[in-house]
């Protein structure tokens, strides 16, 4: 089954729509979702409209979905990401709202496992290290593993030797997940950020995952980023939300 892997929309709805309208292109037949559908952006409810309407969706809170339906305290938050929780609480619908309120923060599904940060902690720890990766191994019952909330696109493996790679990938790189006698050797999958990207490049990233051929491939788009910083300023959210998607920081 082809699926597309994203993460990270934070509601910026242009950089969303760019990689939901590849998805299409590519036809996918499911969608994996490590989270953080809001927060920064100005367009939580239509993000959360679209991601709601698509036919076999997995999908994780994140710890600005958490925040948003306030169960995690914002004052954890820098200053910007403060103001963000606190416009976006105020600008989700109902509907939305709901839906933020059913998801769960790990998702085990008998060909993979889903998490925003780690399994260890699934809302909130970067997944940056190899030995981050070791240490929560045990904690995954179904390889692969999905995550985000790094921003970047990312790739932890052990191969048959035993050996741990961390890997930063590249555009169209494709990653081609080990099988040996007992199962699936242990690799975890970051599709990079959808609508902020913090690797310096500023167009929206996100991945395709082959569950046949056991292939990861990461794509970046383009889209209107001057439409959505005008967005960002008109809702008075904070300026740096907005200067920060031209340089992908």
């Amino acid at each position: 089954m082809l699926y597309g892997v994203f993460s990270d929309v934070h509601g910026n709805l242009e950089a969303l729509g760019a990689v939901l309208d590849f998805y299409s292109a590519s036809r996918v037949e499911g969608y994996i979702c490590c989270g953080d559908v809001v927060g920064y952006g100005p367009d939580p409810d239509e993000c959360l409209g679209l991601i709601r309407a698509l036919e076999n969706l997995h999908i994780v809170c994140g710890n600005h979905d958490l925040a948003v339906i306030d169960r995690i305290d914002v004052e954890w938050f820098n200053p910007y990401a403060r103001a963000a929780t606190l416009w976006t609480r105020a600008a989700l619908g109902e509907e939305s709202r709901r839906f933020l309120e059913n998801l769960t923060a790990r998702l085990e599904h008998q060909d993979f496992s889903v998490v925003h940060g780690s399994p260890r902690r699934p809302a909130d720890e970067y997944l940056l290290s190899v030995a981050q990766f070791r240490n929560n191994m045990s904690l995954v019952k179904t390889w692969p593993l999905f995550c985000g909330h790094s921003h970047m696109p990312l790739c932890f493996q052990c191969t048959t030797a035993g050996q741990v790679e961390a890997l930063f990938l590249e555009e169209h790189q494709t990653i081609t997940g080990d099988v040996a006698p007992y199962g699936n050797v242990p690799v975890a999958y970051n599709p990079g950020s959808v609508g902020q990207p913090r690797d310096h490049d500023q167009r929206a990233s996100c991945a395709l995952w082959d569950s046949e051929a056991r292939t990861f491939q990461v794509f970046r788009f383009a889209y209107d980023v001057a439409a959505t910083q005008a967005k960002i300023r008109a809702n008075g959210l904070p300026e740096y939300l907005a200067l920060r998607l031209a340089s992908g920081q």
